[in-house]
């Protein structure tokens, strides 16, 4: 009798495995509802996800964003699923979207609707109710952008903004490599209101032949700001310029920019930028040959500083690629990422550059205010008040795994006021607009030793 009780509570186990494997998608369901607590914050384990190797390229991304309204956190991961978490750590719903990776998000300005985009063979946009998850509608970039699975050339929609009618404004994008090695573009900015009715694309009639990863809206000038971050330009490309600026309303073409590069490069590339003022007045770009640009609004330059310079060492041209750009009331901000080889960013680097994975801050009259340099790559930035929260990921080169964490820096002074350590990589970062609050997600990885570092956690801290 004991025998067949014991089979019965072991079958009774293996199917409620079964269930909760279907239900959450992971091996070790259990942990999906974890919550732990070590006295150093909280954390919520997000589910199993492979561990990407330390020094590739492409890496795992999280998205996370604060609510005010419900002083919670918005989470977006790649398996496809968002979710709502109280500020103690407490899931409040879930919701999974799709077979994709969930690579941009943007949060309505009353908090009522997030505006998710993923990369999957649809490649959506969707408008999600933050009160309980519905999703309220969605568009497929691939009807706009198209798709091709044999070749794994799948649509994302890589960024997404708002103005301040909640008018959603995003760029599409898909690539493809071809045998010689060489890479399509295609590419569309499109826009829409709250509600999901479309208000134009752009270009209206094709796509664009480049690499479009950043958008930016103001409302105080009335335009859409695309930047281009194609790594060869070919003589029949045909938006070759480095920006472009679009009436937000029609979505009719203003004027575009091409910024010229430096030695050694090509063409000058935008991944992280730019954006506008809240005014409407500057545009703040960082470029990947490492410079720091301030426009005027309608493109003018009005002046540029070198952050990092391509240098040549040991027949080897390396530089820190500038990425982020940003106009706030302390200043024009620009960021530098990891030491890559100019010739191809896997290969290694004789040494690092000095002017890596930093934080620069200047006036607006170009004049230079301080610098803070992080022992690893800033995968994201963002503000409240007079702080910048910072998320501290990889630095490839020295494999220093203890830069890995949050750190809050005074934008006045430039002073690091908290450092908030994570095992793995830290890839995204928010705070709450109190500046008391703060949440990352960390991811694993595999280091070169073959060791696992980290797991694919959402942590909370309070300052």
């Amino acid at each position: 009798m004991s025998k067949v009780k014991g089979t019965i509570a072991i079958v009774i186990l293996i199917i409620s495995w079964f269930a909760m494997l279907w239900l959450t998608g992971s091996r070790t369901p259990w942990q999906i509802f974890s919550t732990t607590d070590k006295g150093e914050g909280i954390s919520v384990y997000l589910g199993d996800i492979p561990s990407e190797n330390y020094d590739r390229m492409g890496f795992t991304k999280g998205l996370v964003e604060y609510i005010a309204s419900e002083n919670s956190w918005l989470v977006g991961t790649d398996r496809g699923e968002l979710f709502l978490f109280d500020n103690d750590g407490k899931q409040v719903w879930k919701r999974s979207l799709g077979i994709g990776k969930l690579v941009s998000l943007c949060v309505s300005h009353d908090e009522k609707i997030a505006f998710v985009g993923e990369q999957s063979p649809a490649g959506n946009l969707y408008a999600v109710d933050l009160y309980g998850g519905d999703i309220l509608w969605k568009f497929a970039a691939e009807t706009v952008v198209g798709v091709e699975p044999a070749k794994r050339s799948y649509p994302s929609i890589v960024h997404i903004c708002v103005d301040k009618e909640d008018n959603v404004y995003a760029n599409a994008y898909r690539f493809v490599t071809a045998k010689d090695g060489s890479r399509g573009y295609n590419g569309k900015a499109v826009a829409f209101t709250k509600k999901g009715e479309p208000l134009w694309q752009f270009p209206h009639n094709e796509n664009i032949d480049s690499w479009i990863n950043w958008c930016d809206v103001n409302d105080n000038n009335g335009k859409v700001v695309l930047s281009t971050s194609a790594y060869e330009i070919r003589p029949d490309m045909k938006y070759r310029d480095t920006m472009y600026l679009i009436d937000k309303g029609t979505g009719r073409l203003l004027n575009s920019v091409d910024v010229p590069p430096v030695p050694p490069f090509e063409n000058t590339v935008m991944r992280g930028s730019p954006n506008f003022s809240a005014d409407g007045t500057f545009l703040a770009a960082a470029c990947s040959d490492g410079r720091g640009l301030l426009f005027y609004s309608n493109g003018k330059i009005l002046w540029q500083r070198e952050l990092s310079k391509p240098t040549q060492v040991d027949e080897a041209w390396i530089n820190a690629s500038g990425r982020d750009g940003f106009a706030v009331k302390e200043g024009v901000i620009f960021t530098t990422i990891n030491t890559f080889n100019r010739e191809n960013w896997q290969l290694p680097t004789p040494v690092e550059h000095p002017s890596n994975n930093s934080f620069y801050v200047f006036n607006y009259d170009g004049t230079f205010k301080y610098k803070y340099k992080a022992l690893g790559t800033m995968e994201q930035i963002v503000f409240a008040g007079d702080l910048a929260a910072c998320a501290v990921g990889r630095n490839v080169r020295t494999h220093n795994y203890a830069a890995h964490g949050a750190v809050i820096i005074d934008l006045q002074s430039g002073k690091e006021l908290n450092f908030f350590h994570t095992e793995g990589p830290l890839q995204a970062v928010a705070i709450s607009n109190d500046g008391t609050s703060l949440a990352g997600i960390e991811a694993p990885a595999v280091t070169p030793e073959g060791k696992i570092i980290g797991a694919y956690k959402l942590h909370i801290w309070q300052r």
